[in-house]
């Protein structure tokens, strides 16, 4: 069973530790080098043309591959083993978490989109995570795909900026209750969101350097971050 944690335990890198001329984002090397290095992992599933979850960010495959396309468009068959760009290869969520050590927790995005049917898509990645032993929550935009997480497993509900939305309380996006919001940093400070920490913690988006990340220290309870020190991450943001 999937373990719930608390979030301002932990920092979280933006799928994997991955960085420009060294690791892959979202490739099984990125994903398990946060680990080894003490902090939990943020990472990106959509589906292919048979549902299967694949850890893959974009809807296309063009940016991270040499193949070109929708990953939607193809089986899991398929896309698992093509290679990314700078090393590695895709993977799906079931080879992740059979790789995963377990012993730091995961974000887990779920990515919907086009024709993607966001309460099947949950239920298929709800039901992997919660069998998962080891920390694990799911979140996505989609509040009917937040909604459609299974009971027992934690659900967080991601909030588009508000400067694209023009949202007055950004938290009425919640389709039912979840355990944690994670907003774009441009809305960490948005008096919707901190009105409601006390209950129900925030995790900003993604933070890209360090002071950025001491800035943002005080009014989120964690941070997922990118492209600098974890080292330093994890001073400001735990405290540490």
């Amino acid at each position: 069973m999937a373990e719930a944690f608390e979030l301002s335990e932990f920092a979280y890198a933006h799928r994997g530790l991955w960085t420009e001329g060294g690791l892959t984002e979202n490739s099984l090397e990125a994903l398990l080098a946060a680990a080894d290095a003490g902090l939990g992992v943020e990472f990106d599933v959509r589906p292919a043309a048979d549902g299967t979850p694949i850890v893959f960010h974009d809807s296309v495959l063009d940016r991270m591959t040499e193949a070109t396309g929708s990953v939607a468009d193809r089986s899991a068959a398929d896309l698992i083993g093509i290679p990314l760009v700078g090393g590695g290869a895709i993977i799906s969520l079931d080879g992740f978490l059979s790789a995963w050590p377990q012993t730091t927790p995961l974000l887990c995005e779920l990515k919907v989109d086009g024709d993607t049917d966001a309460e099947r898509f949950a239920s298929t990645v709800g039901a992997m995570l919660k069998a998962h032993s080891g920390p694990a929550a799911a979140m996505s935009f989609s509040p009917i795909a937040v909604s459609a997480l299974p009971s027992g497993l934690m659900r967080g509900q991601l909030v588009l900026p508000s400067e694209m939305t023009g949202a007055e309380n950004l938290t009425d996006i919640a389709g039912g209750p979840v355990d944690y919001f994670a907003c774009h940093v441009s809305d960490a400070h948005h008096p919707s969101l901190q009105a409601v920490r006390q209950a129900t913690p925030l995790v900003t988006w993604t933070v890209k350097d360090v002071a950025a990340c001491e800035a943002l220290a005080s009014v989120t309870d964690s941070q997922i971050f990118e492209g600098f020190d974890p080292a330093l991450a994890k001073r400001h943001i735990l405290h540490k």
